[in-house]
């Protein structure tokens, strides 16, 4: 073998290109500094045991809600949006994952997971979900962005709290159905909304303050709907005439298919205005508006009625890539537009 030819292998193993001996040089040098940083400890990512780096995150861009965390992992660790991490003997969420423009490593931010949720996958066979250990999720109280309060008939205001749920999205979590009831914190709450797309890897619950029933929900286990009517006393209800009178039953009402127009792109700096329309394009009157997001809102509330609601995208380079929904509650049916920042020019 020529010199030349010794070269070039000797080249290859360093890398073909300049490019590729970069690429090699920068690899190398994250693999000495996770050898050695301070903030590396011992882990479990998905029920396999390994090494991370946390770094703290800054709390001012989540109004101080929650400890975030920043996860930093050679390549050939699996994880990803969803993935669950246990540290400290504490349990946490992986919400968003960094596409580095040089793979040297991977870096995501991770979310303290503050409750753990419990349902009946098996109403028979009384089978809790996740072999019983329920699943890990990060929640919210929406009701800083909503009214707060509901109305029953035209007068009566009543307790109406909502609450943001985001849990791992597997085939049990998708199960989940709209007006499933779960408790939360010693309280029942009553889903109305999922979103499987905003954020792949998670599921988004919104959920709605419900009454606690003792008859048919485990308080003790904090599952709803824990047994059926009657099932937990075990005693048989004779049917006795009743002197109430029969109330007539209302017509159902004729559903109306809408959806909330305006654009999925917002730039920093724009106003828009997003409203909610029938398949005709005619107006359709929303009993209520939410805003809300994991992260700090990207936009000002500027007015809402009705019919439409208008947002100011904050002039805030730090926004861009962040994606923020807005949704409409229709005759108690919820949708939802995800709207993703751009920069303000190009």
């Amino acid at each position: 073998m020529s010199y030349a030819d010794l070269y070039r292998k000797r080249l290859k193993v360093l890398g073909e290109t300049t490019r590729k001996r970069n690429e090699e040089r920068q690899k190398r040098q994250f693999d000495l500094w996770f050898a050695n940083t301070l903030d590396k400890w011992d882990c479990v990512i998905d029920g396999v045991p390994t090494q991370a780096v946390f770094q703290d995150h800054s709390q001012s861009n989540n109004k101080d809600l929650s400890d975030d965390k920043y996860l930093i992992v050679p390549n050939d660790v699996t994880v990803g949006v969803g993935s669950y991490v246990m540290w400290q003997d504490e349990e946490w969420l992986v919400f968003t994952e960094e596409h580095k423009t040089i793979p040297s490593h991977q870096q995501l931010k991770i979310r303290h997971v503050n409750r753990r949720l419990k349902w009946l996958t098996d109403s028979k066979k009384k089978t809790i979900c996740n072999d019983g250990r329920g699943w890990g999720a990060y929640i919210q109280n929406q009701t800083l962005y909503t009214l707060g309060v509901s109305f029953a008939g035209e007068h009566i205001p009543l307790a109406n709290a909502k609450m943001s749920v985001f849990t791992k999205d597997t085939p049990e979590t998708r199960s989940v159905q709209v007006g499933t009831r779960m408790f939360i914190a010693g309280q029942v709450y009553k889903v109305e909304f999922a979103d499987y797309v905003s954020r792949i890897g998670l599921v988004n619950w919104l959920l709605d303050e419900d009454t606690k029933n003792p008859e048919i929900d485990n308080v003790e286990l904090e599952i709803a709907d824990y047994w059926t009517s009657g099932e937990h006393h075990n005693d048989e209800q004779k049917d006795t005439p009743s002197d109430t009178p029969s109330v007539p039953v209302e017509p159902p009402k004729q559903e109306v298919e809408w959806n909330i127009e305006g654009t999925v792109k917002a730039r920093l700096g724009h106003s828009y205005t997003y409203s909610v329309k029938d398949s005709n394009g005619n107006d359709v009157e929303a009993s209520e508006w939410i805003v809300g997001d994991i992260e700090t809102l990207p936009f000002y509330v500027g007015s809402k009625d009705t019919h439409s609601i208008t947002i100011t995208v904050k002039d805030d380079f730090r926004y861009v890539g962040q994606t923020a929904t807005i949704a409409a509650k229709v005759d108690d049916v919820i949708k939802n537009i995800a709207i993703k920042i751009i920069k303000k020019f190009g």
